[in-house]
């Protein structure tokens, strides 16, 4: 599928937009770390709109609609505490417009662009930068009735990270709220080791 084929409408995001992702405290020895966000290495192709030669960035317009795309998916059976411990809750703004693919819409003529066929999906975002756009925006297909974003490199280098919470209080064992959220809404046990 390629862009020609979906023709979606291209949308201007404005400056001071918030964004939401979960990703790790800390990355993985081949982790890409740029303005506070730790990404995958390019060209691993495990996303949906993954780029072969340039990290993207998932986002997601509320704390519990990235919970639920990274989490606490549909077809996850449990969650556990440690995964929980390891990853932070980090805010993004955009600092000026981003030009966006908007797929928002047609999933019901193009069911592929919920499945887990990533080769349709990651051929049209290879389009959609070359025609010099700064990501895609689409709806969660976790969370009905929410957005998210995939950012290039031109997008990600248009946002500003504004803060990181954990998802565990350090010391307290304290869940931050949008998780206990999306652990209700999904539900999908969180499970600890026990001490016997």
């Amino acid at each position: 599928m390629h862009f020609k084929d979906l023709s979606p409408p291209i949308i201007e995001i404005p400056a001071q937009q918030t964004w939401h992702r979960v990703q790790r405290k800390s990355g993985r020895g081949d982790s890409v770390r740029t303005k506070g966000y730790v990404l995958a290495p390019p060209g691993s192709l495990a996303g949906r709109f993954d780029l072969l030669d340039e990290p993207t960035a998932y986002l997601a317009d509320s704390p519990e609609t990235a919970l639920y795309e990274s989490l606490f998916r549909r077809e996850v059976r449990s969650c556990h505490w440690d995964r929980l411990e390891q990853r932070v809750l980090v805010s993004f703004a955009t600092q000026t417009y981003l030009r966006l693919a908007d797929l928002r819409g047609l999933e019901e003529r193009y069911p592929v662009l919920q499945s887990m066929r990533y080769e349709t999906s990651q051929a049209f975002a290879k389009d959609c930068r070359q025609q010099d756009l700064h990501g895609i925006l689409y709806a969660s297909a976790q969370h009905p009735y929410h957005g998210c974003v995939c950012l290039f490199n031109a997008g990600i280098a248009r946002t500003k990270k504004l803060a990181a919470v954990a998802l565990v209080q350090a010391g307290a064992d304290v869940l931050h709220k949008a998780v206990v959220a999306a652990a209700r809404g999904s539900q999908v046990p969180i499970i600890r080791e026990c001490a016997f």
